[in-house]
């Protein structure tokens, strides 16, 4: 490994030296996030790739604190990098464990070091002697490893070959099994070959075909630097007057809660008199599609800005992709769809803005029992919204419908019922679907698309 004046001197080099190609870098660059001080850590891998590519860019401001922070760990755009010195410390972590692989033995045909000099989140490249000689072999001579010249290995060749032509006639019989052996190998090797074949061909013309219509709705959403919000709805809460654990009295105090009335499929009825506490609360099925997004976005790398209730200033959604969970309580899914093809209407259902004027509702929805058998469900994809950039929404008329959409949009194989929309157009397009699905205690069991639109 190169001393760390040698690195510093290279880093003051003027710009007339060589410089190696984006290609080079690149290679090893993969070389480094596929080896064993990287593999196991996306979040240094991560921290890496971004840096090396915004300098291969030449994109000198990205690479400051701030702007780190933003686009590889998700931080909001007025965080206190003084109060949070996440990039500070996760790239001190990186310069260790660069350090760590260029000192062992799968950093030595690497033609290129990767450093990041103190004082600074830019890489330089440097160029580093490779050597070709096994590790081992010089460890175990106790010397450098030679130059590995023609000279060289034409005198190892007679070393290797002079027992073959001391072994006695009669011992040649032994090499049929040796020789047998070897086919065997050969064949195994030649079969697991076509397997291997065979596997990668089944997935490319199975999986990944499901998969593509899956990733052409979601590159809008996770291909840009910005980071990525999620914002969920929520519903005012009230509590009773007189909660049911609430002391009675100063002895009540020292006795343990009170095991509450299992709860009615009714709603209670309640006045402004009976109130006595107010908040806001999520719903079950934007609870669990804000886990389901999230573990979603975490296979790309993408680490979500999570907000709900009035946690959304307007200026933070100015160049933002936006996934919007929920509804009727979601108010910035009522801005974004009062306008298109299909809209929530007044009366709880879905309308159709032009042509046949269809309307989709649930007359169960308002009272959300375990009676519900069906719901149904907007997913909507705006290109240029209002926020100035891509939004998703995920809402369905109920819980259990944005449960529903959830799934939908996350699983490859629901979404190969996009299959008939064109590729560019999932790409680049405004796309609207309406959605049913089928119930049991709200857990969807089946998903269909009954509508869509795509401009």
């Amino acid at each position: 490994m190169l001393a760390i004046n040698e690195i510093e001197a290279t880093c003051e080099r003027s710009q007339g030296e060589v410089h190696h190609s984006s290609e080079q870098i690149a290679e090893t660059l993969d070389q480094i996030l596929r080896s064993t001080r990287f593999k196991d850590s996306q979040q240094l891998q991560t921290l890496l790739r971004y840096v090396v590519e915004e300098t291969i860019k030449g994109n000198d401001e990205t690479l400051k604190e701030r702007m780190i922070g933003i686009y590889v760990f998700g931080r909001r755009p007025d965080y206190d990098t003084t109060e949070d010195p996440i990039v500070r410390s996760r790239m001190g972590l990186l310069r260790k464990r660069l350090a760590q692989y260029y000192e062992g033995a799968t950093a030595e045909q690497s033609p290129i070091q990767i450093v990041i000099p103190n004082g600074t989140y830019r890489p330089a490249f440097v160029s580093r002697p490779v050597t070709k000689g096994k590790r081992s072999q010089s460890v175990h001579d106790g010397t450098k490893p030679a130059s590995m010249s023609i000279p060289v290995i034409t005198n190892i060749v007679p070393a290797i070959e002079t027992p073959q032509h001391i072994v006695p006639q009669s011992d040649s019989a032994t090499a049929v099994p040796s020789t047998s052996r070897r086919k065997l190998a050969f064949q195994v090797a030649s079969i697991a070959a076509v397997l291997a074949i065979v596997l990668v061909g089944a997935w490319w013309f199975f999986l990944r075909p499901q998969q593509q219509e899956m990733d052409a709705l979601w590159t809008p959403i996770i291909k840009g630097k910005q980071p990525v919000y999620i914002y969920t709805g929520t519903m005012p809460v009230y509590e009773p007057e007189s909660p049911a654990d609430e002391a009675s009295s100063p002895a009540d105090l020292y006795w343990p809660i009170r095991v509450p009335e299992p709860p009615t499929a009714d709603l209670p009825k309640m006045g402004p008199n009976q109130v006595f506490s107010y908040g806001e609360g999520m719903l079950t099925g934007s609870v669990y599609a804000d886990i389901r997004v999230s573990a979603f976005l975490s296979k790309y790398n993408r680490t979500p800005v999570m907000r709900s209730g009035p946690d959304l200033p307007y200026m933070d959604l100015k160049g933002s992709p936006l996934i919007l969970i929920g509804s009727f309580d979601n108010y910035w899914t009522r801005v974004m769809n009062e306008s298109l093809p299909f809209y929530f209407d007044r009366g709880f259902g879905i309308r159709e803005r032009a042509g046949a004027h269809r309307r989709w509702h649930n007359p169960l929805k308002a009272e959300m029992t375990p009676r519900m058998m069906d719901d149904y469900a907007l997913v909507f994809r705006v290109m240029d919204s209002k926020a100035g950039a891509p939004v998703l929404a995920i809402a369905g008329l109920s819980t259990c419908g944005t449960h529903a959409v959830a799934d939908f949009v996350t699983d490859p194989v629901q979404m190969k019922a996009l299959s008939g929309i064109p590729k560019s157009d999932l790409l680049s397009k405004n796309i609207e679907l309406v959605l049913h699905t089928s119930l049991v205690n709200c857990a969807p069991t089946s998903v269909q698309v009954i509508a869509s639109k795509v401009w």
